[in-house]
C-alpha cells in the first residue's frame, strides 16, 4: 500500500486519442460534403414542377418513329429539304424538352450547350445551314436524320 499523503499524478491520455478525434471530425465533415454535393439539383430537377416521363422508352420510341416519318416524307417528296430539317430540329428539341423540362424549343445553340446538352447542340448545329441559308443550302436530310436518331437513341 502506498504511504499516506503520497501524491500520484493522474494518468496521461494516450496521444492517439486527439488524433482519433480529429480523424472522426474529418470523416463527419467529409460525409456532410458528400451528402451536400450528391443531392444538389441537376439540370432537369432545376425546372420547377417538372416531372420526368414515367416511361422514357415510350417517349424515345415515339420520337424515333417521328424522325423516320419525317425522313420518309422527305424521300417521297412531300417535304422539301428545309422543311424536313426544321421538322427534325423541332423533333429533337421537343424530345429534349420532354426528357428535361427545359424549354429547349426556343434555345439558341449556345444555350443548348450551356445547359449540358451537347448531343442536342451538335444535332442542331448540323441542321442550321439547311434551315437558315438564303438559298436553301444543300440539306443532307439523311445525315440530319441520323444525327437526330443518335440524340434520341443515346439519351440517358
Amino acid at each position: 500500500m502506498p504511504a499516506e499523503g503520497t501524491f500520484y499524478a493522474p494518468v496521461a491520455y494516450s496521444p492517439w486519442w486527439p488524433l482519433a478525434g480529429a480523424a472522426l471530425l474529418l470523416l463527419c465533415l467529409g460525409w456532410l460534403a458528400w451528402v451536400w454535393t450528391s443531392t444538389r439539383a441537376t439540370a432537369a430537377a432545376a425546372v420547377p414542377g417538372f416531372v420526368a416521363p414515367r416511361n422514357p422508352e415510350s417517349v424515345r420510341r415515339r420520337y424515333l418513329e417521328l424522325i423516320a416519318s419525317i425522313e420518309n416524307q422527305h424521300d417521297a417528296g412531300a417535304l422539301a429539304g428545309r422543311e424536313a430539317l426544321l421538322a427534325l430540329s423541332l423533333a429533337v428539341r421537343t424530345f429534349a424538352h420532354e426528357m428535361t423540362g427545359l424549354n429547349t424549343q426556343r434555345m439558341t445553340l449556345a444555350q443548348l450547350r450551356g445547359h449540358g446538352l451537347p448531343l442536342v447542340g451538335d444535332a442542331v448545329e448540323l441542321f442550321y445551314p439547311g434551315e437558315f441559308s438564303a438559298h436553301g443550302g444543300t440539306p443532307a436530310v439523311g445525315d440530319a436524320a441520323v444525327a437526330a436518331r443518335n440524340v434520341v437513341a443515346s439519351w440517358r
